[in-house]
């Protein structure tokens, strides 16, 4: 076979795998119905509320850990001075990343040094918010977890 043969069926093979690649692209990308972040637009309207919130559980310097574990969802909570919080009515809400439509309100219940809760996870990542009510204080926190 010639050398010109040769470039010819090359080039004809890394164009078809490109048309190939693209369309396998194009119907994976349009399956299912479009993601859009569950209430998107009232946490545009409650911007500036939220920046509050976020600002104020800065100043208390608490911390949330959480862990997905097959169906459980751990919690650390931690105070400033890293002592556990104990007492505390804990709630996640958020979504999966994948699948946004379908969100997730849990309250964790008291479990050893921290809070638990049943969720049917799926693997992929899941942004999650923690609200926090203790010792007199109200704390959120964003978290992205992945599940494995």
């Amino acid at each position: 076979m010639k050398a010109r043969n040769k470039w010819l069926i090359a080039i004809g093979g890394l164009l078809a795998g490109n048309v190939i690649g693209v369309t396998t692209l194009a119907v994976v990308a349009n399956a299912g119905p479009a993601q859009i972040i569950p209430d998107y637009d009232v946490k545009a309207v409650r911007f500036d509320s939220e920046l509050t919130r976020d600002a104020a559980s800065r100043r208390l310097g608490w911390q949330a850990q959480l862990a997905l574990t097959g169906e459980t969802l751990e919690a650390r909570l931690r105070d400033a001075a890293g002592q556990p919080i104990e007492g505390a009515r804990v709630e996640i809400t958020g979504y999966h990343r994948a699948h946004a439509a379908a969100t997730l309100d849990v309250v964790l219940a008291p479990s050893g040094d921290g809070y638990r809760g049943a969720l049917r996870s799926q693997r992929g990542t899941y942004d999650l918010t923690v609200v926090v009510d203790a010792r007199g204080e109200h704390f959120t926190q964003h978290v992205a977890v992945e599940a494995p």
